[in-house]
């Protein structure tokens, strides 16, 4: 739609440098790639149609150019510049009786040198905000994701706490994941190997849950999980992360070393807040853990 206005912006003043009227279809492959490009040019051909020459020789060779060059991973700048200085440079072999006829070769040339700069500067400013988006978005996730794991860190679990308070959508459940005997496995094989079983139990607690369920690192081998069901569905997403966990055992060294988990649940209601929930699976979890461990217990729920 950027073209066509352009277009016809330089037909009103009897004016156009071809650079100005591609340039979003190009900067569209260039960001945004090939569903943005092919969309871009369909819209283009249907609104410009018999217009102009907008799709002669140059358009055909420019666009190939660009479109193989994208696909061979080869995105920048002096890509954009080759596939224009090559389809314009075919454009004006083919034109060269009418460049000839006519005198236009000092004007063709001077166009052609004024829209590879136009590229160029465009490219440059529009490649300038993209990385400064990029590395906002990055410093924005990086404080909100614990680096180990990939899951939500404790600053990221506040907010959702937080959400979670002022939101009264339907209820989710809370459970509570505390690894078993962790400290044993960091005194006999070391903090790599803790390491390790952590991002291993995070792993599976991911692929286990909805996209739409919240995961996050509580502290130490504690995760917190907020899960947009009922108290019994919860309970089978939880004995099933349970006992995959069980049975997931990590190799160090030449040992295969059996890791278990805890966990406690506890079903949301509008009758108390978030934290007192959370406190509810807390409770759950410390029955679990002391009454035999790598056991799943609800709240309320008493273990004989």
């Amino acid at each position: 739609m950027a073209s066509i206005y352009l277009f016809h912006i330089g037909v009103q003043h009897n004016t156009s440098i071809y650079s100005v009227v591609i340039s979003p279809i190009t900067f569209g492959l260039i960001i945004f790639g090939y569903p943005t490009f092919f969309a871009s040019l369909i819209v283009s051909t249907v609104f410009l149609f018999g217009a102009s020459t907008f799709y002669d020789a140059f358009s055909l060779v420019y666009f190939v150019l660009l479109m193989v060059f994208h696909i061979k991973g080869k995105v920048g700048v002096r890509y954009v510049l080759y596939s224009y200085s090559v389809a314009q440079a075919f454009n004006l072999l083919i034109h060269i009786n009418i460049l000839n006829d006519n005198g236009y070769w000092e004007l063709a040339i001077i166009k052609t040198i004024m829209s590879l700069l136009y590229i160029s500067l465009v490219y440059v400013f529009l490649n300038n905000l993209i990385n400064l988006s990029k590395r906002e978005l990055f410093f924005k996730n990086a404080s909100k994701i614990d680096p180990l794991t990939g899951v939500s860190n404790r600053r990221s679990i506040d907010d959702h706490i937080k959400y979670l308070g002022e939101s009264y959508e339907e209820n989710f459940c809370v459970l509570m994941l505390d690894i078993d005997n962790f400290k044993s496995l960091n005194d006999s094989f070391g903090h790599p190997f803790g390491d390790k079983v952590i991002k291993k139990i995070a792993q599976i607690v991911k692929d286990n849950v909805r996209a739409n369920d919240f995961v996050g690192r509580y502290g130490g081998e504690e995760f917190i999980i907020f899960i947009n069901a009922n108290l019994q569905n919860a309970e089978k997403i939880a004995e099933k992360i349970r006992r995959i966990i069980q049975e997931s055992n990590l190799k160090f060294d030449s040992n295969e070393v059996k890791v278990t988990a805890s966990i406690g649940l506890a079903e949301h209601t509008l009758t108390q807040s978030v934290l007192e929930t959370i406190s509810c699976a807390d409770n759950a979890l410390y029955t679990a853990k002391t009454s035999g461990k790598n056991r799943t217990i609800s709240q309320g729920e008493t273990v004989s």
